[in-house]
């Protein structure tokens, strides 16, 4: 599908250039893509250079996610084929890391990418106000890592983490979208207590988003699986990074476990897994940056730890009981109300991201309320409940550890010196899940897992 870009000057002071996204089908589809950069400003002042131009092509790339929804445009059931012109200040540079920005959209998204790029003729995308504040820069060079900050737990335990253990000044970088509202809510509400604990931060929360209706007033269909979001997070984060210094690192806090998100079945590998932090995709994302001539390393401290040891170890554990059950883990929130028990709770209870976040928990004897309770489900038995026939399937195998070894080479490359320890992390993420059923679950329960 070739998908038009057009951007226009900047209306309104404050404001980001229009950008329009669109393509032809049967039907004419055009949406205007927005972009929040006025905290992004008042930090970086960059409306310009490599890593903007890399900010932008993020902010196209999640637009373009959503605009096409799979369903309609796949080419095997899930991926798409996008052919997209990046306009880029840089043409020569980008035109250089073409296919390594293909290969690592295609890797990200599991769609086929399709890449040029053009010099962009609009030379300011940002229309800056005569008395704009903007932060000193000592006071900004005070900053010593730069972490992304979502809302999950995952980010809440990366953040206590890194403030408690330096004095020196951390930015959290998040990303918000109007069209799934509770990020913000989620973040809003963590560092309201954050703040109360830690004076040595800065937060920037910029919302990148698409219209809910074409500009001609009309509905379309949206993609919402966001594959991209974390190419468009990370691209933020290096933006505020580079601002700081050359050498500025990006702390990624994800635990293994969905990190590497070992395949329930045969058919959840390759293209139809997650990938947003694999291993390979921050390999991939890392030798853009290199090749950009952007030095920033991207580091995931918490790769080899599953959810329940990260919470385990969290260098703040009153901190964490006393703001966990503000952050949210659920990959289908605000959906599944047709199954739950409980239509008005956060997490649903039945994806995969709730059930390791209930396991993760009762590690230190943790219960939460969520929509449905696979134990005690009242609309449902457990084998008619999405995604649980195959989670009773994959723990009722004895997999060895060759086994685990293949598929998580089966569901994307792997460096081979890391393996044992990538198989190392299912395995103990198994083991997780099978104490908080054994310990949780009741008899009519456990028998489905034996």
């Amino acid at each position: 599908m070739k998908i038009n870009i057009t951007i226009s000057e900047p209306q309104y002071t404050y404001g980001f250039a229009r950008i329009i996204l669109g393509y032809e089908s049967s039907v004419k589809t055009e949406v205007s893509l927005n972009v929040d950069y006025r905290n992004l400003y008042k930090f970086t002042r960059c409306t310009s250079g490599v890593s903007f131009d890399l900010f932008v092509i993020g902010c196209l790339v999640y637009g373009i996610d959503i605009l096409l929804p799979r369903q309609t445009k796949e080419l095997d059931g899930w991926s798409r084929e996008f052919e997209v012109t990046f306009p880029v200040e840089n043409l020569n540079l980008f035109q250089s890391i073409k296919d390594s920005l293909e290969d690592t959209l295609n890797f990200l998204t599991g769609d086929l990418w399709n890449i040029s790029f053009e010099e962009r003729k609009l030379h300011t995308l940002y229309k800056k106000g005569k008395h704009q504040k903007v932060f000193k820069t000592e006071f900004k060079e005070k900053h010593k890592c730069v972490n992304l900050f979502s809302g999950g737990m995952d980010s809440l335990i990366g953040a206590i983490d890194q403030l408690e253990s330096s004095s020196e000044r951390v930015c959290l970088v998040s990303h918000t979208d109007s069209m799934f509202k509770g990020a913000k809510k989620d973040q809003d509400a963590i560092l309201q207590v954050i703040q109360k604990n830690y004076k040595h931060f800065h937060h920037i929360q910029t919302r990148v988003d698409m219209d809910k209706h074409d500009v001609y007033g009309s509905e379309y269909q949206k993609e919402t699986t966001l594959r991209s979001r974390s190419f468009l997070f990370i691209s933020m984060a290096v933006l505020v990074a580079d601002s700081i210094s050359q050498e500025m690192p990006v702390f990624i806090p994800e635990n293994g476990t969905i990190s590497l998100n070992f395949p329930l079945t045969p058919s959840r590998r390759s293209s139809c897994s997650t990938r947003t932090t694999h291993p390979h995709f921050l390999s991939l994302m890392q030798s853009l940056l290199f090749s950009l001539g952007l030095k920033h390393k991207i580091v995931n401290k918490y790769q080899l730890c599953t959810k329940g040891e990260m919470i385990e170890k969290c260098k703040n554990r009153n901190l964490l009981l006393s703001t966990y059950a503000l952050s949210c883990s659920c990959g289908k929130r605000g959906t599944r109300k047709d199954i739950r028990d409980d239509a008005h709770a956060t997490h649903c209870g039945v994806c995969m991201p709730c059930i390791y976040r209930r396991a993760a928990l009762h590690k230190i004897y943790v219960e939460e309320h969520v929509g449905t309770d696979i134990f005690n489900s009242r609309k449902r038995d457990i084998m008619q409940i999405p995604d649980m026939p195959a989670l009773i399937s994959y723990l009722q195998n004895d997999l060895t550890k060759e086994e685990i070894e293949m598929g998580l080479i089966e569901n994307g490359p792997l460096p081979l010196d890391k393996l044992g320890e990538f198989s190392d992390v299912v395995m103990r993420t198994r083991k997780e899940l099978k104490l908080w059923i054994d310990d949780c679950a009741p008899e009519n329960i456990k028998k489905y897992f034996r």
